[in-house]
């Protein structure tokens, strides 16, 4: 994290020492990313050579997935033009679309996501699979897990392409109590140069620290953390202003005192001292605050075999619990893990293949 914050750092940085940072760097989808910290410090052609290969090739690497994604939002746009669905491409693609933002300069990621208007999702459901969208084989269970608890329908995937495609209706799970209404970030929206629509930067961010903090699962939260200081270090007052207001309105300034926290503790993101002062009045207790530290300043930072200790397994099992916590009530809840935890014993006493749905076609 410290050459995260000061590239310069890199420079000090041995052969065999460079072998254990590529191994962490690449589970967290990450190489690509520093590559371009190092350029932008200068430093990149002073690094090894087996760093400057690594390095290299994570550039090609999502080089390729950014032109990846710039075509299928062509089809996608194109697709359901017909159902006048203009869709809002989100999180990683929405960073990639933008060309110049920072946080989309070298970000990986392994689907699309798009937001539609709910009462459409259907259609575009409907008109997605007629064209090759088709679903991603999932129990009977999951499927009215998707459509009946959460914000999304399961995932598609392209018949030939391969890509993996996530269609919100929201952003939060509606059973949790929390999702927003949904009406105020269609009220900031942007065009990107190509003219794909995306969130307004401000409702971008608030969007990008709602998912990292309402997860149950960490593996990737070092990436998430540095979209969100990437993002921040963007930011306008007028923008710090808008993001203020979008989380009061929605019911999150909670979290993003928390993004704030981390970020700021993690990443030493600048974040001006009167938005530090806002969201602090949203503090917890202070031993529930201890409890929130103990979890995310560890899994925050890069996880990986090379680094994890059973105090990070420990901080693990807690998100685990408070993820689904924040995404269910205890009576659904108690019911979803009830199945989860029968088919578990089941697929491991039977063999998962007996039991598992075919994909379609």
């Amino acid at each position: 994290m410290r050459i995260f914050a000061r590239p310069v750092l890199a420079l000090s940085i041995n052969e065999p020492q460079w072998v254990e940072i590529i191994r962490i760097l690449r589970q967290q989808q990450q190489l690509a990313r520093y590559a371009y910290l190092f350029r932008q410090a200068d430093v990149f052609m002073q690094l090894p050579q087996y760093a400057r290969h690594h390095l290299r090739n994570a550039e090609i690497i999502a080089d390729k997935q950014l032109r990846q994604v710039s075509s299928e939002a062509i089809e996608l746009t194109k697709l359901l033009a017909p159902l006048n669905v203009r869709p809002v491409f989100l999180k990683g693609a929405a960073y990639a679309l933008m060309r110049e933002l920072p946080a989309g300069i070298g970000r990986t990621f392994s689907d699309l996501d798009i937001l539609v208007p709910k009462e459409q999702i259907t259609a575009v459901e409907q008109r997605l699979s007629v064209f090759g969208f088709l679903p991603e084989p999932v129990s009977a269970y999951d499927q009215h897990y998707y459509r009946k608890w959460t914000h999304e329908i399961p995932p598609l995937r392209h018949h030939s392409r391969g890509t993996i495609l996530d269609i919100h209706h929201n952003l939060i799970p509606p059973v949790s109590g929390r999702a927003p209404d949904i009406r105020r970030f269609w009220q900031h929206l942007d065009l990107t140069d190509d003219g794909y629509q995306v969130l307004s930067l401000p409702a971008m961010t608030l969007h990008s620290l709602i998912h990292l903090f309402f997860n149950e699962d960490f593996k990737k939260g070092f990436r998430d953390l540095t979209d969100l200081h990437l993002l921040f270090a963007g930011f306008s007052e007028q923008d710090w202003e808008q993001l203020l207001q979008l989380a009061e309105q929605t019911g999150f300034m909670f979290e993003l005192m928390l993004a704030c926290r981390y970020s700021h503790s993690l990443l030493t993101t600048p974040i001006p001292a009167w938005v530090m002062q806002q969201t602090e009045q949203y503090q917890p207790s202070k031993l529930r605050l201890q409890l929130l530290d103990f979890i995310f300043l560890r899994l925050l930072s890069p996880q990986h075999p090379l680094l994890n200790t059973y105090l990070d397994q420990l901080a693990a099992l807690l998100a685990l619990i408070r993820g689904h916590w924040l995404k269910m009530p205890p009576q659904i809840l108690l019911g979803h893990l009830s199945v989860k935890a029968f088919c578990a014993i089941r697929d491991a006493l039977f063999g998962k293949h007996q039991f598992s749905p075919k994909r379609p076609g």
